[in-house]
């Protein structure tokens, strides 16, 4: 006859071993989940916005296409889930951004085939910050953007034109496609317009 007690100790071991076993299964691989949403997502930042810049002199215009690079280093939501925190770096979540948020940002450009007529090189950047406001269904369908920031342009001849730059966006679909105008202070290439491509 056995003994109740080791029967006892049978169940709970093999109840034990099967909550072990559950709480180690792979059925959800969080570590593999988070390494491809970053691949996929750093793959997607590498996809530039078209800009069109400013390209004068003293008798001639034109514009210039170039490309443009959206980097978000820091966001801070107003209207997001008390849950979550408020703050996002770098991987920002749409509904956080186009719902209300201020944000910092990095936008290095490149003008391929050059300027013609400012005798710009073909690398600049803007910094700053700017704040985006919903203003239909909460920011899904549309959303408005104001900033500022510095805007880094150089000659060939060395000469650094930098100066004050001043935005304004439009931001449709969950806020990854929109309009952009910029206004660059003290430079060559005082106006750019642009798409406005971003996925988070």
């Amino acid at each position: 006859m056995k003994n109740p007690e080791i029967i006892k100790s049978i169940r709970f071991i093999s109840i034990f071993v099967l909550f072990l076993y559950i709480n180690v299964s792979a059925s959800q691989v969080k570590s593999s989940a988070g390494f491809w949403k970053w691949v996929s997502w750093g793959l997607l930042q590498a996809v530039p916005s078209v800009n069109y810049y400013e390209d004068r002199d003293d008798s001639n215009s034109r514009l210039k296409f170039g490309l443009q690079w959206q980097i978000t280093p820091l966001s801070y939501s107003f209207n997001c889930n008390r849950y979550v925190s408020n703050f996002n770096f770098f991987f920002i979540r749409p509904v956080k951004r186009f719902s209300g948020s201020v944000e910092l940002f990095f936008e290095p450009e490149y003008i391929p085939g050059g300027f013609k007529y400012s005798d710009l090189k073909k690398f600049m950047f803007k910094s700053g910050a700017r704040i985006v406001l919903p203003l239909w269904q909460m920011g899904e369908y549309l959303s408005f953007s104001l900033g500022a920031g510095y805007n880094y342009q150089k000659m060939e001849s060395g000469e650094i034109k930098n100066g004050a730059t001043y935005e304004a966006g439009l931001y449709s679909f969950f806020g990854m496609l929109g309009i952009k105008f910029n206004y660059n202070t003290n430079s060559l290439s005082r106006y750019n317009i642009g798409m406005y491509f971003k996925y988070y």
